[in-house]
């Protein structure tokens, strides 16, 4: 590599990294929102112990669906989001919605296209070779949001965030927008887990980058005379964690929790008081991590829900845990799967008005599972793991 070489890319080096604190700077200047905890819940059934599963999507056979996330619209119904195509990164790849009635097991609609590779290329007016890890969910307004990755070149560290709004379910959007994060490379940018609404209506995204290192960022993300205004925040620096998973304790403080990427197959964890401006020093828990996203939700009652594959090495197996200390300490509740040698990963849990917990997660790359109980079946679970 030739002297200039090695200098554009150190100043592309330098810039990659000063533009988040230049934009956090920016932003001290602007009333920091709260986290916004809506803990408005009407159960249906007294508590009795309800667990049901079922299939949102076909069996896609040789080719392969991943990446699902879920959603409460507000008539009640669900919304379930997930990309499928021949293989991971293939040019035939979409991202599929479903919707299903509220309170009724095997209801799901059947999936539609949102956005394939064309379709994206057209809206955004770019180039688009693939696409991937939609997030599906609902704002204050009760629209439904879309966040997905595109990728122009390379593979996922050559990403771009795009955003897709709906105002009747799902049926018509508006055209993708590209969501610019950094004036230089706008690239290496991925979405995973559950955003939190703030107290002035916006919205923090939990996003990661894999470019320069791998390390856990904040989107965040308000709307202002039409338009989408963003910025980011960094989480965790370095090249271990990634994939965050945040859940709020109250309008100041939350924790994040991490897929690790490192020799040291657990998984990590970094705590807030300050509604996500600052971020301590990650610190890695007892629960295991085969470098595999991992999902936590905090129940109504302030206990931690965690769904990770209990393993160093394998997805064999999709495992429950609780915490009722604010992470310190956890109990394996419950083993959703197992099978050796087959994959459930990257499962996304939300907790609908009613009380239950949603769980979606991709069942050996060929379908999407949808695991639905409450916290009488969390609680029974609890009961037999202790005694």
């Amino acid at each position: 590599m030739s002297r200039r070489s090695v200098r554009i890319a150190i100043l592309i080096t330098l810039l990659l990294y000063a533009v988040p604190g230049w934009l956090w700077l920016c932003s001290l200047n602007q009333a920091p929102p709260t986290f916004h905890l809506n803990q408005s819940f009407d159960p249906v059934d007294q508590g009795l112990p309800r667990m049901t599963q079922e299939f949102i999507s076909r069996d896609y056979g040789a080719g392969t669906v991943h990446v699902a996330s879920i959603c409460e619209m507000a008539d009640g119904r669900l919304a379930a989001s997930w990309y499928g195509g021949t293989k991971e990164g293939a040019r035939d790849t979409a991202i599929y919605l479903a919707v299903r009635n509220p309170g009724i097991p095997g209801s799901w609609s059947a999936p539609w296209e949102v956005v394939n590779r064309d379709s994206a290329s057209r809206e955004l007016r770019r180039y688009v070779k693939k696409l991937g890890n939609p997030l599906i969910f609902t704002d204050s307004q009760n629209r439904l949001w879309l966040i997905y990755v595109t990728i122009a070149v390379g593979g996922w560290s050559g990403s771009s965030l795009n955003l897709k709004v709906s105002d009747d379910g799902g049926r018509n959007w508006t055209p993708s927008t590209r969501l610019t994060l950094s004036p230089f490379l706008n690239v290496s940018e991925l979405v995973r887990n559950n955003p939190l609404q703030m107290s002035d209506g916006s919205l923090a995204v939990p996003i990661y980058h894999e470019f320069l290192g791998k390390f856990s960022e904040i989107l965040w993300v308000r709307e202002e005379d039409g338009a989408f205004k963003v910025r980011k925040t960094r989480i965790a620096g370095g090249c271990s964690f990634i994939q965050p998973s945040i859940i709020a304790r109250d309008s100041s403080r939350a924790a994040a929790f991490f897929r690790s990427c490192s020799d040291e197959r657990v998984v990590g964890m970094a705590t807030t008081r300050d509604a996500g401006a600052t971020w301590s020093e990650p610190h890695h828990l007892e629960l295991p991590n085969p470098d595999a996203a991992v999902n936590a939700l905090r129940l109504s009652d302030g206990r931690i829900l965690f769904a990770l594959n209990e393993s160093l090495r394998a997805r064999e197996n999709l495992q429950l845990a609780l915490s009722s200390d604010n992470g310190a300490t956890w109990q394996r509740i419950a083993r959703i799967e197992e099978d050796k040698g087959a994959e459930f990963s990257y499962p996304y849990m939300i907790q609908d008005s009613h009380g239950r917990i949603h769980l979606v997660y991709t069942w050996n790359r060929r379908r999407i599972k949808h695991v639905v109980f409450n916290e009488g079946w969390i609680n029974l679970k609890l009961q037999g793991a202790s005694g």
